[in-house]
């Protein structure tokens, strides 16, 4: 292959990728494949663009995507922690069951991943020819488009399940028909390939990149992921799932394994344990931030999900991206007030089901906490139930204020919750965080008639009556250029150790994991006696907590609404949990990822807002623990076998 072609369309239609526009230009005009590659300019811009196809995870891409066809990412919206208003967006399609094998963003994304697989691939097989380039260059660049290449597997992997692995070829129009015909490779083949991938691309490159390099792939994100790979193989999902045993090639290799093998677990908790012990705290620790010479809980965890603070020792993989339009999307109306930076239109909620996994101030769930049941109701609840006679403050920062004193606008459970709850979620009466404006403190009202409620804002307020509070900026964080995603970060890594070490029967080290992130949160570690901040310790023990539930529940806290979510429920395979346990799904929740799900009454002023109502019913089946291989694959290349349950397109 000698040419950059904008659309090989022979080659892609020979795989079954018709459509995917692996040669599109990098950037501005078409060029020889030659010319790229004396050019040390054109040649890192070619790596460049290789980067450009890792996700915006955990704010944009993954559930806010307009492109011209408003290809929205599902991963956030299609699980039971959040909404969309907006009809638009994908994420209803995959909720209300109307999607298929040839819906346009099913296809969007599998062509997407390999692209960027692709672009690797070509940049790894020409880069040597560029006499502009040092030998040390071409060896770092070169691993870093092998981490990416290993990631884009990943990243088809967990969406798609087991995947066509291309090898170290890039894809040419000239290639033989027979060639490009090939069957999907099993789960063992492609997490041995991925995390080869990343072994070896970690022994050429440096520990960590800081600075203005600090979104480059380093060895930490290469035995990071690697890590968590080996924490997916080892789950239900892929390890032993016999719900899938019909899922096999034409020559009758089973796609998954059909036996369960606990040793995975190991491999994973050493893998965890290889990273710790290499990278922290040498390179990573977890974001803290003191304020008054006290641990500022809330401002911690907020400014590690902002996607605004670069430096921070908590980053392991990050992509640089403006979010303007999710400033708009997380900002409620605010219509009582002409300041422009406060005025946005907040059509992304949470659900109710989301709001009551936060534990309480008592590091309780909710159902555990006898001071919150003392709050709880059904129906239209009475006036003892909401308001408030005083300001609801930070108890570590009293200046902070999340509510004022009011007569209907709060619930008395939004008081003495998880530090957490008040950084993810935007409820009715809270105190909007950006104080930095001429307006001043501002109140998010989300009744009807309210400020910011549906009467004044049409499909800008949220169904639920909840909105998505994670990732919003104060004034000093509005600027374009300081944003990104942060797609890995070290809470993540934490949480991956638990569960490796939890499943591998080492209760005391799992819950050493979970307290460093509790304690970094301000809720009671797990454990007798009072913790380092001063809180009394949860006794599990006495309790009768399992600890596989302490580390599923702290992991969909700590990283709710990060496209965490939707991934987690799947590999652990309780996606489909006929009836809440309590842990993963509320007890009142039926259906895991489909049923009935739950917001407040946002049609309706107070007290009537404050019912707890269906706001949705969707619909999940086996199938959907993936999404299905594109239809066109399937049709054009007859080794393909489709996802489980999932139908050829009628022609």
């Amino acid at each position: 292959m000698n040419k950059i072609i904008k659309t090989g369309a022979l080659a892609l239609a020979m795989f079954g990728m018709v459509g995917c526009d692996f040669f599109e230009e990098i950037p501005g005009v078409q060029l020889d494949l030659n010319d790229t590659f004396q050019s040390r300019t054109k040649t890192e811009q070619f790596l460049n663009n290789v980067y450009t196809y890792i996700t915006d995870d955990c704010t944009g891409e993954r559930f806010y995507t307009n492109y011209s066809d408003r290809y929205g990412g599902v991963w956030m919206a299609g699980s039971i922690e959040a909404n969309w208003s907006w009809d638009w967006h994908n994420s209803h399609k995959w909720n209300l069951n109307q999607t298929s094998a040839s819906s346009s963003y099913v296809t969007f994304w599998y062509d997407h991943f390999y692209q960027g697989i692709n672009k690797a691939s070509t940049f790894i097989q020409n880069v040597d020819m560029n006499p502009e380039i040092t030998e040390t260059e071409k060896t770092v660049w070169k691993a870093q488009a092998r981490a990416l290449r290993a990631l884009y597997y990943f990243h088809l992997f967990r969406s798609y399940g087991p995947i066509v692995l291309l090898g170290d070829e890039p894809m040419d129009p000239g290639m033989e028909l027979g060639s490009l015909l090939r069957a999907r490779n099993t789960v063992d083949e492609c997490i041995d390939y991925i995390v080869s991938e990343f072994d070896a691309a970690a022994a050429e490159l440096p520990a960590k990149y800081t600075g203005t390099n600090f979104t480059r792939i380093d060895r930490g994100t290469c035995k990071a992921y690697k890590a968590k790979v080996l924490l997916y193989a080892a789950s239900p999902l892929y390890n032993g799932n016999t719900m899938y045993g019909s899922l096999v090639n034409p020559d009758g290799t089973h796609l998954f394994p059909q036996t369960y093998d606990p040793k995975k677990w190991e491999t994973a908790r050493d893998a965890y344990k290889a990273f710790f012990d290499e990278f922290v705290p040498t390179y990573y620790e977890l974001h803290t931030v003191t304020t008054d010479g006290k641990t500022d809980f809330y401002e911690s965890y907020r400014q590690i999900t902002t996607g605004c603070y670069h430096a921070s020792k908590e980053n392991i993989c990050a992509k640089n991206v403006w979010h303007g339009d999710l400033n708009y999307a997380v900002t409620p109306g605010h219509r009582q007030t002409d300041v422009g930076e406060i005025r946005g239109g907040l059509g992304f909620g949470v659900s109710q089901e989301l709001v009551d996994l936060f534990f309480t101030d008592k590091g309780l769930r909710i159902d555990d906490d006898p001071d919150y049941q003392k709050n709880e109701y059904t129906g239209v609840p009475d006036e003892s139930k909401y308001g408030s006679d005083v300001d609801y403050n930070d108890p570590v920062v009293p200046s902070r204020n999340y509510f004022k004193a009011n007569t209907n606008l709060t619930l008395k459970q939004w008081e003495h919750r998880d530090p957490r709850f008040y950084v993810c979620v935007t409820y009715n009466g809270s105190t909007w965080l950006n104080t930095e404006t001429t307006a001043g403190e501002v109140t998010t009202e989300l009744f009807y008639n309210g400020n910011s409620g549906n009467q004044k804002m049409g499909h800008d307020a949220p169904y639920t009556g909840y909105g998505f509070r994670k990732a919003a900026r104060s004034s000093k964080e509005v600027g374009r250029d300081n944003h990104y995603s942060n797609n890995l970060r070290l809470g993540d890594m934490y949480l991956g150790y638990a569960e490796a070490l939890a499943e591998c029967g080492d209760t005391p080290g799992a819950i050493e994991q979970l307290n460093y992130i509790r304690r970094r949160a301000g809720v009671p570690e797990y454990g007798t006696g009072k913790d380092p901040n001063g809180f009394d310790r949860v006794d599990y023990v006495a309790r009768n907590y399992d600890v596989i539930n302490l580390v599923r529940r702290e992991r969909l806290v700590e990283l709710a609404l990060e496209s965490s979510h939707f991934f987690d429920v799947r590999r652990w395979k309780v996606a489909d949990m006929a009836v809440g346990d309590g842990w993963i799904y509320p007890t009142y929740h039926k259906g895991g990822e489909g049923g009935d799900l739950h917001g407040l009454n946002y049609r309706s002023d107070a007290p009537e807002f404050f019912e707890k109502v269906v706001m949705q019913t969707r619909y999940f089946e086996p199938r959907h623990y993936f999404m299905p291989i594109p239809d066109a694959d399937v049709r054009r290349n007859p080794l393909m076998v489709q996802n489980y349950d999932w139908q050829v397109e009628e022609e």
